[in-house]
């Protein structure tokens, strides 16, 4: 190769875009003039990995970070000090003669100066991006990100940080870069002394400090022991510069020995400017937006003492703008209690839980207290290690770091303590400390004024709870209500937690009655005796008696219990009637408080007024005790009167003037159908009655006397018989009593007495008229008898003209004996049949039924068919009764078919059960009132031709002897009666029996 060759190798490389660029295009030209088939091209930069340009056989291009294993055929040439190249022969090695002398110290050079040039490249792109963040918005965390990323473009390190100076307290803030670049990365930023660190060394020399060992004795002791720590094993740091001086630093580390050269320190000091403008100006920023909320927070502050007088708001918002007046985690607010012995908490901001509620600080004691003693500022860093701090547990609690306490003034006179606090340390600054004592001269005008303003509302509330407490007592006589809005009134005047009533007995002993907030188990559970505890030496002397601090308090009784509920003051006052207390009022506080007289004699007045309530309640309750036995008594009458009026069978009416029904009872609504009250009575009526009833109750109200009636209503197929009894009612409002009684029963059964007395005569006089047919019919059979026997004795029956006349007198005499027979049965028929029962062939009754209702003429046209059982088994009846039954079922199948058709009468023994059953050929029972023909007085017939009752007492003759009558009935086919009576019993089954008859009958 020529030199000529070799300078158009070298020549273009000047115009790469990138080192890597250049290898390559150096590497594809020294194979192309040498004729080798590939080759390596290495260049190991003074600052990074070696990067290594390979091109294969087919004229594959590429650039490797890691060189790959040389072949066999392969020659190397030198490339400097910096690298080297690899040419690659075809089949045997190629010529190093093909390339001239000093090539590969002519390429070294030029790669080195490629490799210089783009890191001024890099050099500028970063200054151009970082002085591009100085004219952003971007966060201070934003600019030291991108400044660690560039930084990392030219300098090879493993961490890196920002350290600035606190010149006030002799301590550096290290700000964790590293953590700053990795998303969700867990900052590690401290605070350590400047003293004896490298920092310490930057800051006085102004000029980067490079360490190759930190654990050199030339390192300060405290930065060899920080870095030894976290294993780094060199540093850089290179000062951060303002108009002020050095204020801060970059520090590299590495986990390596002599990981950063000289080259690294005028990189890293090129950036460092740009860096300390961007923070110096984020700096003046923060600056200016804090003195702007600072001066937001003044003149919100002064806005308060005019636009709002409310204490808890004041405090509440004095304390929320602490924390965005100079930052921090909270603030709290310690005034003076009454006694001025005390620091007592008003409000704090930014507090994690709700105990500084509780605390309070005697004067002298913690940092609020000694600065609430001296009237001095007191600024901590680090409350862990200042032996003032008093609540230690607090501190940890909320994380307390450091403390800015500010003392508040009005007029010369300290009012308490404004603290702002941090879980930071050394969050606080003088000029901190200006801007809070500054807000504190402001902020105790405000809170000055809040509180005139609040004994100016206190006394008013004072007075509005004694009036609405006069008023309760007065307006309502309703003891718990009454109480209630005591109790009420006491813990909003005095600002307590919780109030409670306990009443005097006669034992003297005080419990508890009554509480707004305590339950109903705790609240019974409380009883001390007169004299004893608190509550009870109040009761016992007429006086207050308070307890600041319940739960350190030997006099208390239920110690247990005030600290279960959190009740940790108490204030008690009698509640006196004359020159006796009959119980006491008491209020409660959840913190250390001593009660005022001003507060004592606040609820003494309270407690008068509740006692007023008490005596008041207790002559009502005497009078309303009364009251209510009377009222008790007139219910227990009207109750009675009502029960009454809805258990009458009579139905019961009560009508206006315009005969509106105004009330009506069971039976009533039973009677005439729904009667809803203000429908007119006339409307549960027929129309023509309708006008006949209205008749009759205006002459009722005309003449103011009771009336009474009697009208026939129809309700379907029956027909009602109702007596009305109209009782106009004296006074003012016109009303009528109106009784409506059904008494179609009653007439049934009276027209029904009449028809049986009738029936009862005419069985009389049929018996005395049978009786007395008997003698001249025993004497007409006699003389017939008497004349046979002349006849024969004679000899005049063989005569010709008296051949007739034997068979004549044999016909009167078996007449005569016959009409006898009949008399007979009908004086047995009429007879009483008496109760007892023998054994009796139902078929001989059924004979004797037929015989009797053959001989009525109305019958004459009937048949009677007759199927009997000829071993019919024996039943234990009363013969007479059951004559009686067959007689009314068989005379009403005959009457069913007009005294014609066929009556077949069947009996027939199934089973334990004999059967008697009667078959006509009548129309048959309808349906709708088959259920119905054993109702007493229910009958189809016309009036007067029947009773409704010979079913019914057949039906109660046969359940007597324990059987039943059966009935199936067919439209137009006939009906058909079955009598079931049981068989007769064995010996020992019919005494059993009889026993149980008797039995029931007692």
């Amino acid at each position: 190769m020529t030199r000529a060759a070799a300078e158009a190798v070298l020549t273009p490389l000047a115009g790469a875009e990138s080192i890597e660029d250049a290898l390559a295009q150096a590497l594809r030209r020294v194979v192309a003039l040498t004729g080798a088939a590939g080759g390596l091209l290495e260049f190991r930069p003074p600052r990074g990995a070696p990067l290594t340009a390979a091109l294969g056989p087919r004229r594959a291009l590429a650039v490797l970070r890691d060189p790959p294993a040389l072949p066999r055929h392969a020659v190397r040439i030198p490339v400097g000090t910096v690298g080297g190249i690899v040419l690659l022969g075809r089949g045997r090695p190629p010529r190093r003669g093909a390339l001239p002398p000093g090539f590969g110290a002519n390429l070294a050079r030029t790669l080195e100066g490629l490799w210089r040039q783009q890191r001024r490249l890099v050099r500028m792109t970063v200054l151009t991006e970082l002085t591009r963040l100085l004219g952003s918005r971007d966060s201070r965390d934003d600019v030291l990100s991108a400044f660690a990323d560039g930084l990392a473009r030219l300098v090879d390190f493993d961490a890196i940080a920002v350290l600035l100076v606190d010149a006030e307290r002799d301590e550096f803030t290290v700000l964790d870069v590293t953590a700053r670049t990795i998303p969700g990365g867990v900052l590690r930023d401290l605070r350590l002394p400047l003293e004896r660190t490298l920092l310490e060394r930057v800051v006085s020399t102004g000029a980067p400090v490079r360490v190759d060992d930190v654990a050199a004795g030339s390192v300060p002791a405290a930065s060899r022991a920080t870095l030894g720590a976290r294993g780094w094993r060199s540093a850089l740091l290179v000062p951060l510069v303002a108009q002020g001086g050095v204020f801060g630093a970059v520090a590299l580390t590495a986990a390596r020995h002599r990981a950063f050269d000289d080259d690294d320190v005028e990189s890293a000091a090129e950036l460092a400017p740009p860096l300390a403008s961007a923070i110096e100006q984020r700096r003046l920023i923060d600056d200016s937006r804090w003195r702007g909320e600072e001066l937001a927070a003044l003149y919100a502050t002064s806005q308060l003492i005019t636009s709002n007088l409310e204490l808890t708001s004041v405090l509440d918002r004095i304390s929320s703008s602490v924390t965005a007046l100079i930052g921090g985690s909270g603030c709290g607010i310690d005034l003076f209690d009454a006694t001025r012995t005390r620091l007592v908490h008003a409000a704090a901001h930014g507090y994690k839980s709700s105990e500084w509620r509780t605390l309070a600080l005697p004067v002298g004691e913690g940092l609020m207290g000694r600065c609430a003693e001296t009237g001095q500022p007191i600024r901590v860093d680090d409350v862990r290690r200042d032996p003032r701090s008093a609540r230690r547990d607090v501190d940890e609690r909320e994380a307390i770091r450091s403390m800015l306490c500010v003392p508040l003034r009005v007029g010369g006179t300290l009012l308490g303590v404004i603290s702002a606090f941090s879980t930071r340390p050394a969050a606080f600054s003088a000029h901190h400390q200006r801007v809070l004592e500054a807000f504190a001269e402001q902020a105790g005008i405000a809170i000055h004024n809040a509180q005139l303003f609040e004994q100016s509302v206190r006394g008013a509330r004072e007075t509005r709870a004694l009036l609405e407490a006069g008023r309760a007592v007065t307006a309502s006589l309703d003891l718990e209500r009454t109480v209630h809005v005591i109790m009420e009134q006491a813990r909003t005047v005095l600002g307590v937690y919780s109030c409670g009533i306990m009443m005097r007995d006669e034992h003297g002993f005080l419990s508890s009655v009554a509480s707004l907030d305590l339950p109903e188990e705790v609240v019974s559970s409380v009883r001390v005796r007169e004299g004893e505890g608190i509550t009870g030496v109040a009761v016992a002397e007429l006086r207050p008696m308070q307890s600041a601090d319940l739960w350190n308090d030997p006099r208390h009784r239920y110690p247990e219990l005030a600290r279960a509920q959190g009740l940790r003051s108490l204030l008690a006052a009698p509640l006196r009637v004359g020159d006796r207390a009959i119980g006491a009022i008491l209020v409660f506080r959840r913190d250390v408080h001593e009660f005022s007289p001003a507060e004592e004699e606040l609820l003494l007045a309270l407690a008068d007024q509740a006692a007023i309530a008490v005596e008041h309640a207790r002559l009502y309750e005497r009078l309303e005790a009364r009251v209510a036995d009377r009222t008790r008594e007139l219910d227990q009458q009207k109750r009675f009167v009502e029960v009454v009026l809805e258990t009458l069978p009579l139905g019961v009416f009560v009508l206006d003037a315009e005969l509106a029904i105004v009330r009506a009872n069971r039976a009533g609504a039973g009677t005439l159908g729904e009667a809803p009250v203000g429908k007119s009575f006339l409307g549960l009526l027929p129309g023509a009655l309708a006008a006949e009833v209205e008749t009759f109750l205006r002459r009722a109200v005309a003449s103011r006397h009771v009336e009474t009636d009697e009208y026939e209503v129809a309700v379907g197929a029956d027909v009602q018989v109702l007596r009305l009894t109209a009782a106009p009612l004296a006074g003012a409002t016109a009303h009528v009593v109106l009784l409506v009684a059904d008494v179609t029963r009653a007439k049934q059964v009276e027209r029904q007495m009449l028809l049986t007395e009738r029936l009862t005569t005419a069985g009389r006089l049929a018996a005395g008229v049978a009786h007395e047919l008997n003698n001249p019919l025993a004497t007409v059979a006699g003389c017939a008898e008497a004349l046979s026997a002349r006849l024969a004795e004679s000899g005049l029956a063989d005569r010709a003209e008296l051949t007739d006349f034997r068979s004549y007198l044999t016909l009167i005499e078996e007449e005569a004996f016959r009409c006898k027979e009949i008399t007979g049965s009908l004086l047995q028929f009429v007879r009483e049949p008496g109760d007892r029962r023998t054994r009796t062939d139902l078929n001989v009754v059924v004979h004797k039924t037929i015989e009797l209702l053959s001989h009525q003429s109305r019958f004459a046209g009937a048949r009677f068919v007759t199927e009997l059982a000829e071993d019919l088994p024996m039943a234990v009846v009363n013969e007479g009764q059951f004559r009686q039954v067959f007689l009314g079922v068989a005379s009403n199948g005959l009457e069913a078919m007009d005294g014609r058709g066929r009556l077949t009468i069947r009996t027939r023994a199934i089973r334990d059960d004999i059967e008697v059953e009667f078959e006509d050929e009548g129309p048959g029972i309808p349906e709708e009132i088959v259920g119905r023909i054993f109702d007493p007085f229910f009958t189809t017939q016309p009036p007067g031709q029947g009773t409704g009752l010979g079913l019914a007492i057949a039906q109660g003759i046969v359940a007597d002897h324990g059987g039943r009558i059966e009935v199936q009935s067919r439209a137009a086919k006939g009906s058909v009666f079955r009598v079931i009576v049981p068989v007769e019993r064995s010996h020992d089954n019919q005494r059993s029996h009889d026993n149980l008859r008797s039995h029931d009958n007692l």
